[in-house]
């Protein structure tokens, strides 16, 4: 198992535990807050992870989110901070289902519920879950939280490991700009 793989089942373990302790589920939802377009990766190791899984897609399901990606950038481009853009869901996203599910990255495999990290310089900061989360489960339990800390000091070594490797570092990109600069449309 690669790393990145077993720290992708580390998390998913540890959000299910938290989800099952507190009866949440993402069953029915669209997907549509947590699913956003603008999710943006920062690392080597996960952009290659995510590609993998998008070029295992069918050839038309590819074409129809390289297509969506296009649209995407397109209404970026004209408006950032317009409707068009701001209120698109993740290009992956169909139906309100991840199509690349299994090769998430990280942010995606930890929305929802509440979470802490701590900072190198000491601090610690919170985050709410979603709305649906918020609503329904954080008035039950308002001091569950996912620690974050571990999850992201792990991918911070192996993706350390891959900038050595590649002598620089990873663009910051969104889904859609990955998808749309780096996925073969052949379909």
């Amino acid at each position: 198992m690669l790393p990145l793989e077993e720290l992708y089942r580390r998390i998913d373990s540890s959000y299910s535990q938290a989800a099952e302790q507190v009866g949440f589920s993402c069953h029915g939802c669209d997907g549509e807050k947590c699913c956003t377009v603008d999710l943006t990766l920062h690392t080597f190791v996960e952009t290659a992870y995510l590609l993998k899984g998008v070029e295992m897609l069918e050839p038309r399901q590819r074409f129809d989110v390289i297509q969506r990606s296009m649209v995407v950038l397109a209404a970026k481009s004209d408006d950032p901070a317009g409707p068009g853009y701001r209120n698109a869901p993740c290009v992956l996203n169909v139906n309100g289902l991840c199509s690349v599910y299994d090769y998430r990255p990280m942010i995606c495999r930890l929305a929802g519920i509440p979470h802490q990290f701590r900072r190198p310089d000491g601090t610690t900061r919170e985050a709410g879950g979603c709305p649906r989360y918020e609503a329904e489960i954080l008035p039950l339990y308002p001091h569950l939280r996912i620690d974050r800390t571990p999850f992201y000091r792990d991918m911070a070594e192996i993706e350390i490991k891959a900038v050595r490797t590649a002598g620089r570092r990873a663009p910051s990109r969104t889904i859609a700009e990955i998808i749309a600069n780096e996925v073969s449309s052949e379909a």
